[in-house]
């Protein structure tokens, strides 16, 4: 003989289902806003580095103190390493298809090739070339 259940039980079992689903699309909703959040900061950082480019040209052309040079350089330096490792303070997603992940290789390779360029004379080491790597 079969037993059926009562409309109490009835509700609690689709109440709980409701409750999953509710729970699962937030969750859904969640994951996708962080991983848009992270792709945007991921876009301000990279406008970032052509900002900072512009302030070392500037400041090349302005004789700044090498002090103030170097500082911009390290800044350089920073959102290159921040685009590369990402962000523990906030989320910072690139998406590391093969044509990006070439295409920041390039930027790393030019800018350690032209890094001595920001620097006077007397600030590199004794071989004559920066010595730094932003690879991580």
């Amino acid at each position: 003989m079969r037993t059926t259940s009562t409309i109490a039980t009835k509700l609690v079992y689709a109440g709980l289902w409701l409750l999953l689903a509710a729970t699962a699309s937030i969750g859904v909703t969640l994951w996708v806003t962080w991983q848009l959040e992270g792709g945007a900061a991921a876009v301000n950082e990279a406008g970032r580095l052509r900002m900072q480019v512009w302030r070392l040209d500037a400041a090349r052309g302005a004789s700044l103190p090498a002090a103030q040079r170097a500082e911009l350089v390290a800044e350089f330096e920073a959102s290159l390493r921040r685009l590369r490792l990402g962000d523990p303070q906030r989320p910072l997603a690139v998406p590391w298809t093969p044509s990006i992940r070439e295409r920041f290789s390039a930027v790393e390779t030019t800018w350690n090739r032209q890094r001595h360029l920001w620097y006077p004379e007397g600030d590199l080491d004794p071989s004559g070339a920066a010595n730094v790597s932003c690879l991580g």
